[in-house]
């Protein structure tokens, strides 16, 4: 077993990428399989605190800093799902060695069936570094030109280190009239949009809790759109007429787009 490495982006913060990093992770693990979901975001970590994590034990910082074993980092979160948590503290920023995650992720392959890494949003040198380990990529856009914009230099310096995506989670969507369309978004990154997802107030309602959406509300359109994504990187077959419209009539079409490698 080794694990394929999935990291989270965007190329603007608010779109929703450790919430979608969070949901799709819980949920791969909810299928069975063996999955890790680090807190790739050095600098603002927060997976710690939205799965109810602030621990006084270690954590990523911890061993980044050469002060703490990996085991001890690594926790027990909802659907079996392993978390590496960081630290809020700055003074473990200032101590961490951003250098080894690489050396960690490899250390941990071949333990998991999947390894989810949230990374930071923007370009940046911990984003640069989160996307260089990634074997495939999820996207996280809003339909808006600001996001889109920050897509676009993301997908150039993703396709400039041959990553390969697997395509767009379009979230946070019917919030206003005028937004870009899911064929706008395809036509101009070049990648499939994968599900589309709709404002939600589950996804601060579930903060509360500190519990993944696809536990806490698994009825919402949110928790099922991440539940099938889920499914589908498990390598679970979906029914086409469980998936959403605007999906099911893309891929009745056959549209072609830059999809990932296939799975073995």
């Amino acid at each position: 077993m080794t694990a394929t490495i999935i990291t989270i982006v965007s190329g603007k913060g608010g779109t929703g990428v450790t919430t979608t990093a969070i949901n799709i992770s819980a949920a791969i693990a909810g299928f069975a399989k063996k999955t890790l979901i680090i807190d790739g975001d050095v600098g603002m970590p927060t997976i710690g605190l939205m799965l109810g994590l602030e621990t006084s034990g270690a954590n990523l910082h911890d061993v980044l800093a050469g002060t703490a074993e990996l085991k001890e980092a690594i926790y027990d979160a909802p659907n079996n799902l392993h978390v590496l948590p960081g630290s809020i503290s700055l003074q473990s920023f200032v101590n961490a060695n951003s250098d080894i995650l690489g050396d960690i992720v490899e250390s941990v392959k071949e333990k998991y069936d999947f390894i989810v890494i949230d990374s930071p949003t923007g370009i940046n040198r911990n984003s640069l570094l989160a996307i260089s380990l990634a074997d495939e990529l999820i996207q996280v856009v809003n339909p808006d030109i600001v996001s889109l914009a920050g897509a676009m230099k993301i997908k150039n310096i993703s396709d400039n280190m041959e990553k390969q995506f697997l395509g767009v989670m379009l979230n946070r969507t019917g919030v206003t009239q005028n937004e870009l369309s899911p064929e706008k978004i395809e036509s101009t990154l070049g990648l499939r949009v994968l599900e589309i997802i709709p404002e939600d107030s589950n996804a601060k309602n579930s903060l509360v809790f500190k519990a993944p959406v696809v536990i806490k509300y698994p009825g919402s359109q949110m928790a099922v759109s991440f539940n099938r994504q889920a499914a589908e990187i498990a390598g679970i077959k979906v029914p086409i007429d469980e998936q959403p419209g605007d999906i099911k009539e893309k891929k009745k079409k056959s549209r072609k787009f830059s999809l990932s490698k296939n799975r073995k």
